[in-house]
């Protein structure tokens, strides 16, 4: 009956550290699957960057392009 205890105390212990590690493996897959997603975003966010920096840069141009005179208010 002695010998059981340790035996039982080693199954429960593995058991507990089995349940540590399956939800360790799921927050491990579950991190990968959001740094999947924020790849995702890396590239779509550098295509909107890059049209950003293409308007920024028309809009510039069109603004040295047409800029106003001053008013002539000499009535």
């Amino acid at each position: 009956m002695i010998w059981t205890v340790p035996v039982v105390a080693a199954a429960v212990a593995i058991g507990l550290v089995a349940a540590r590690a399956r939800a360790l493996e799921d927050a491990t897959v579950d991190l990968a699957v959001e740094l999947r997603r924020l790849g995702e975003l890396r590239h779509r966010l550098t295509g909107v960057t890059a049209g950003l920096r293409e308007t920024r840069e028309r809009a510039a141009e069109l603004s040295r392009r047409h800029t106003l005179a001053p008013a002539d208010d000499t009535r």
